[in-house]
Order: C-alpha cells, then structure tokens, then sequence
C-alpha cells in the first residue's frame, strides 16, 4: 500500500546514520546593540516581520457580462430547414448500439438505488416506470441486456448533424442470479442528438412515439437569443484589469471577427463596455418538430469606450446578428452583418462546427 510504503520510507530515514558532514549551523539571528553612554551594549534580536499576505480577488467586474433584454413581440417563424435521410454504416450502428446499451445502464442504475432519476422525460418517462414497477413486482434483482439492434432510419439536419435514429431493438430482462427466468420485449427506440441519447419509445397500443415532436418553445427562443447576445459582447468587453477573452476562431465569421477585435489599439481604448441593451427577433428559421434553427435579431444599445487619457464616450450602436438555437449545445452567434450590408460568413454559417455536443 502506498501509505504503508511511505512509512517505510519515513522509518528507515529516521533510523539512518549521520553522514560524514556535520548538519549547516542555523543562521545566526541579526542583533542590534543598545547602549547609552556609559552603559555597556546590550544585544536585542532584530524583529521579523512577516510579509503581508497578498490580497484575495475580488468578484468579477460585472459590466464585462452585458444583460439584453429581448422584446416579447412576435416574430417570424419559417420551417423551411428540412431534414434529410442519411446513410446507415457500422459508425452509425455501434454508435447507437453503445447509446442503447448506455440507457440500459441507467435504468439499471436508477432501478438499483444507485441513480436517483432516469435521464429521460415526459409519457415516455411515464410508460419506462410503470414497466419497471411491474418487473420488479417478484423481487428479483435484474439486469437489462441488448440482445439485438437493427436501425431503421438515421435522419440529418440539414448541415449534417445526426437528428435522430430509430432502431429497432430485442431486450433480456435478466436475473442477476440466474434465479427466474428471462424476460425479453422487442420495441423501437428514438436516439436524438449527435451523441445519440435515448429520448422515446414506440407506444404499440396507439400506434405513435410515446413523447414525439413537441410545439416550438418560444420562451426558449427569446432566452437563448438573450444568453448568446450577452455571451458575444461580454467576448468584445475589456477593461484595464480584465483583459479582452479569447475565443474559438473556426469558422469564416469566427476569424473576421477576431481581426476586427483584435485591430482595436487597447493601449488607446484601454476600456469596452455595453449597456442599455435590447434585442428583436425578427425571424426564426427553423426544423419543423427538431427546431433548431437560426434567428435574424437585431441588437441595439451603448458602447461605452475610455481612452488613455480617461475620456469616456457613449456610441449608440444597432447590430445585425444571426443566432443558432436549440441545438446540441449552448446558443451562439454564427453571422453579423457588416456595415456595406453583406454578412461576415459570407453564406457559410458552419453550423457543422457549431451543432455539437461539446460535453
């Protein structure tokens, strides 16, 4: 064992002889003498002062993280993205066959004590728990295996993201101890997402998916356009003590705009804040059912700038952007219109790059 080594170690060091040379003597203790006229020196020990400890940070700034307020009128929602059917390989396969095979897990998990939730929502959530209660029912500790695995679609976002799988799968509910017999059920299960996550299940008795395709969440729309918002400027906000972020520069859009950032002399503009700040969305185009998508938002608000010699300027400013939502990942700004009217991407929003799960 580690610790039982150390001792050891410890032990024999102790136990050693001295070597040859003799330990360094202490450094002598600086003295300073005191004496009146006709009184002889007394020695006193110089006192040690103990550096002061360096300051704690204090929290950040919190005019570097802009807050936009997005206005709740309607806006133009156009699902003319369109999904397509993709080719079914063995990348695809194993890929669903480890998500199957990762759900099994967690239900096992969950069923166990081990988990406290299961990692998916809604009538399917619903129709899993009531079918673990009633395998359950004689007390026999069980485990799920996959048996067999066939994919019946794999469907791609327009720009090439997995959207779904659906598979058709055999399951052993298995006595851990061999004590009962097998319990085995073919069904079809829905893996969403590049990652592939279980997240529904074919409903036999009504001839449907348990959860299907839910209505567009508009509050999600107006939230994620607010958080992506606040995100892109607090990466062009800087101050004296904080410098400007760093960001990923992959797509077209991504470097142009690192160069625009970049260009600014911070030497001369030595602070960048935003304040007073309010989003419209005036368009969302989107997947029907998926739905994600991109939403055309224009941002308005102040530019509050200090130079060198502490003159502060506020610039009123309206900014042109497109946002990605509800994908595989945090919401985020993928295109800004430049000031001759064009788009930084240029048409290529990268949107491969950008729908990924990055957990």
């Amino acid at each position: 064992m580690r610790l039982f080594a150390l001792a050891v170690v410890v032990l024999i060091s102790a136990c050693a002889p001295p070597t040859s040379a003799p330990p360094s003597a202490a450094p002598a203790t600086p003295t300073v003498a005191i004496a009146g006229p006709s009184e002889s020196a007394i020695a006193l020990p110089t006192p040690r002062i103990d550096p002061s400890p360096a300051p704690a940070p204090g929290p950040p700034d919190p005019r570097l993280f802009p807050t936009v307020s997005v206005n709740q009128g309607v806006f133009a929602i156009m699902t003319t993205l369109r999904l397509k059917l993709a080719a079914v390989d063995e990348d695809v396969i194993n890929t669903a066959r480890f998500a199957v095979e990762r759900y099994l897990s967690s239900i096992d998990e969950y069923r166990n004590g081990v988990s406290p939730a299961l990692g998916i929502t809604g009538p399917f959530l619903a129709a899993v728990s009531s079918a673990l209660k009633e395998s359950g029912a004689d007390g026999v500790k069980r485990e799920f295996k996959l048996e067999s695995l066939t994919v019946d679609h794999h469907v791609q976002k327009p720009w090439g993201t997995h959207a779904y799988v659906d598979v058709t799968v055999t399951i052993v509910d298995r006595a851990v101890d061999r004590s009962a017999p097998d319990q085995r059920e073919t069904g079809k299960l829905r893996l969403s997402g590049d990652k592939m996550f279980v997240t529904d299940g074919w409903d036999f008795a009504h001839d449907r998916w348990f959860n299907g395709f839910g209505p567009l969440p508009l509050d999600a729309v107006r939230a994620g356009v607010a958080d992506a918002l606040g995100h892109y400027l607090a990466l062009e906000s800087w101050t004296p003590s904080a410098p400007v972020q760093s960001w990923a520069v992959d797509s077209v859009f991504q470097k142009a705009r690192a160069a625009r950032v970049a260009a600014v002399d911070k030497q001369q503009v030595i602070s960048q804040l935003f304040e007073g700040l309010t989003a419209t969305i005036e368009g969302f185009e989107t997947i029907d059912g998926i739905w994600s998508g991109v939403a055309t938002v224009r941002v308005n608000g102040m530019a509050v700038t200090t130079n060198a010699g502490g003159r502060v300027d506020r610039i009123a400013f309206d900014r042109h952007v497109r946002v990605f939502l509800l994908g595989n990942w945090i919401p985020e700004v993928v295109d800004e219109q430049l000031a001759f009217r064009d788009w930084a991407s240029g048409g290529d929003l990268a949107l491969d790059l950008i729908d990924v799960n990055r957990a």
